[in-house]
């Protein structure tokens, strides 16, 4: 059986390479992609590849965070990935974060999704590549407003042993975050 393990450095918290300065794209890179995606067969490591796991793109629109700047970031512990997800937008063969919460604690529905007080549908939660449409290849440094974020070619080669392993549209595969110094 597939799953999925996230190895976030304490690190990746630190992401402002000036404390002092507003969040922007100028300032946000520091410590960027340094957490480990894994992804096993039952208990054989079957990739290791560096992803973004904490919210870095926290500014403007995608300042939604209630307790701090990075409270969109999956929490630490249990969720689950919804695979191969209509793009919205995204580049790529795509997956919902699915059944967990953010930092401040605020639930991620079976949309990839958080449904406010007013019922409204807020954010979105995927595993998703750092591709630029712009730059039309992946952008130096990957940028998360709550998603885990790999390299195209990374995915790319999730998505094949996805494949591989029969996983179709729809089908749940568990993840789990853990921190490591």
């Amino acid at each position: 059986m597939l799953n999925i393990v996230i190895e976030r450095k304490k690190s990746s918290y630190d992401y402002k390479i000036n404390e002092k300065a507003e969040s922007s794209f100028s300032n946000n890179w520091n410590h960027n992609s340094e957490d480990w995606f894994v992804l096993f067969d039952d208990k054989a490591e079957i990739m290791r590849v560096r992803c973004q796991s904490v919210a870095n793109y926290n500014w403007g629109e995608y300042a939604t965070a209630d307790t701090c700047e990075y409270g969109d970031t999956i929490h630490e512990g249990y969720f689950k990935v919804k695979c191969f997800v209509e793009p919205r937008g995204f580049h790529g063969e795509i997956h919902g974060i699915v059944e967990t919460k953010d930092i401040d604690g605020q639930w991620i529905g079976r949309d990839s999704m958080q449904t406010t007080k007013d019922g409204f549908q807020n954010g979105r939660w995927l595993i998703h590549d750092r591709f630029s449409k712009k730059l039309g290849k992946d952008s130096n440094y990957a940028w998360s407003a709550g998603c885990i974020i790999l390299s195209e070619l990374d995915l790319k080669a999730f998505n094949s042993l996805l494949k591989v392993f029969e996983v179709k549209p729809g089908d749940i595969i568990s993840g789990e975050i853990v921190e490591v110094d």
